[in-house]
């Protein structure tokens, strides 16, 4: 079983966080039945290209049988998240073990 993988962004998730986020997360969303937790804790902002990624991000890690989930998101990144209506979409746990728990428990889908 692959290792969970966690990437930690900091500061805003604008076009340029984004992009920096995005160049750290495809190889591992790339991998097959990867496991990616990404802490929000220390992220302050997220635009729609962050949301963008995350979804993109998302959807590739299913695609190759893994899965991502985001966890430690402060109010405002709630409400962004909400206001997207991604929260119903993206797998999202309040505290870090939580997500790493979730993901200590996912069986890649049988191919």
């Amino acid at each position: 079983m692959n290792a969970i993988q966690v990437l930690q962004p900091q500061g805003r998730l604008d076009a340029l966080g984004a992009r920096a986020v995005w160049n750290e997360l495809e190889p591992l969303t790339h991998q097959a039945n990867a496991r990616v937790l990404v802490d929000l804790a220390e992220t302050r902002y997220v635009s729609s290209d962050g949301l963008r990624v995350l979804m993109r991000a998302s959807k590739a890690a299913k695609n190759n049988g893994g899965k991502l989930v985001l966890c430690c998101l402060s109010p405002r990144i709630s409400e962004i998240v909400a206001m997207a209506g991604l929260d119903h979409v993206l797998e999202i746990y309040a505290t870090r073990v939580a997500a790493e728990r979730e993901l200590e428990t996912f069986v890649a889908p049988k191919e």
